[in-house]
């Protein structure tokens, strides 16, 4: 449906994009993910059609969109800061797309209709949007974007004006809501909790490309370089080499892993820290508290693993916590331990 080729954008002596490249099928939801800068605000507001590119190209179900003007794109925008008509009602907000491609009245008020249902905000068609809690008003804006129907939908940090509670339950009605209409869908985000809730595949941004695209589970437990390891979850990671008998660390400890996908000169060890225990197993590691965190139903155990690598290890809140300064041992199966390229190919 979506597929994006080679994107360049240079802005003055900065590269912002430098030969970005995805893809988005039919009624999939994809995710572009990364810190600040990393380009994938500039990508989204090139699809949209705000921002041109210097070169590379956009085409949305076999039409090319590179250089169409916004309006005749046929995408639906939800800005991050929800940019709703503040003199409008509710109803009035949704109609707003509706009544500039001329549709009937009727056939409007029954639309308008339908989406204050979809967004579960039938009977507040009559209020402003300063009416609104932000949660509500988040979903007008879906809303209003879903009401022309388009053939491709961008969130622009959906959920960042929310607070923390209200993001999470935000989260599950909006993965519901694109599940049913079924719209191929882009979203920003700089949140992975967020991109691993809401999306089918993420796609891994720094420096203006992508390092990595694949399904949450893929990006998370097979990583394509230390970077998307260490930016999507808790990571240890330990410098080394590989060897014939398995990963060899800085420190000289050698550990039983999963083969890397492809040989490089310089390899690390990737271990997520839920598959650490304390005790013995078939690898071991040397490591030293730093301290503790009380997280409520758990505490975090803060350790440096080999002198370099810190790591935090969730324990249960009424464990038997080993004070700072103590040596102690983790274990890891081979199954965990992941060697992967330090630099993404």
């Amino acid at each position: 449906m979506l597929e994006i080729q080679n994107l360049t954008r240079r802005f003055g002596a900065s590269l912002a994009l430098d030969g970005a490249s995805l893809d988005a099928g039919p009624a999939e939801v994809v995710a572009l993910l990364g810190p600040s800068g990393c380009g994938k605000t500039t990508t989204l507001r090139i699809v949209a059609g705000f921002e041109s590119a210097d070169s590379g190209s956009i085409t949305l179900a076999d039409r090319d969109l590179t250089r169409l003007p916004p309006h005749s794109r046929d995408i639906g925008l939800v800005f991050q800061d929800y940019a709703l008509f503040p003199h409008m009602s509710v109803a009035d907000n949704l109609a707003y797309g509706l009544r500039r491609r001329g549709m009937a009245t009727a056939d409007r008020a029954r639309r308008v209709g339908e989406m204050l249902e979809l967004v579960r905000l039938t009977g507040l068609d009559a209020r402003r949007p300063a009416q609104l809690s932000g949660g509500q008003q988040q979903r007008v804006a879906l809303a209003r974007a879903l009401a022309i129907n388009p053939r491709l939908l961008l969130l622009d940090e959906p959920l960042s004006n929310l607070d923390a509670k209200l993001r999470h339950t935000l989260q599950t009605e909006l993965r519901q809501i694109l599940t049913r209409i079924g719209t191929t869908t882009l979203i920003v985000t700089h949140d992975q909790e967020e991109a691993m809730a809401l999306a089918d595949r993420i796609a891994i941004m720094a420096q203006g490309r992508v390092l990595q695209i694949g399904t949450p589970r893929e990006v998370y437990e097979q990583p394509a370089c230390r970077f998307v390891a260490e930016f999507l979850g808790s990571a240890l990671w330990l410098e080394g080499r590989m060897e014939p008998g398995g990963f060899l660390t800085r420190a000289g400890t050698r550990l039983a892993c999963a083969a890397p996908r492809r040989v490089a000169q310089a390899h690390g060890l990737l271990i997520r820290p839920e598959a650490l225990s304390l005790g013995t197993g078939e690898n071991r590691l040397a490591a030293q508290v730093i301290g503790h965190r009380y997280r409520g139903p758990a505490i975090l155990l803060d350790l440096l693993v080999e002198g370099t690598a810190p790591v935090s290890l969730a324990l249960p809140h009424d464990a038997a916590l080993p004070e700072a300064g103590t040596s102690l041992s983790l274990a890891a199966a081979a199954a965990a331990c992941r060697a992967i390229p330090v630099e993404a190919g």
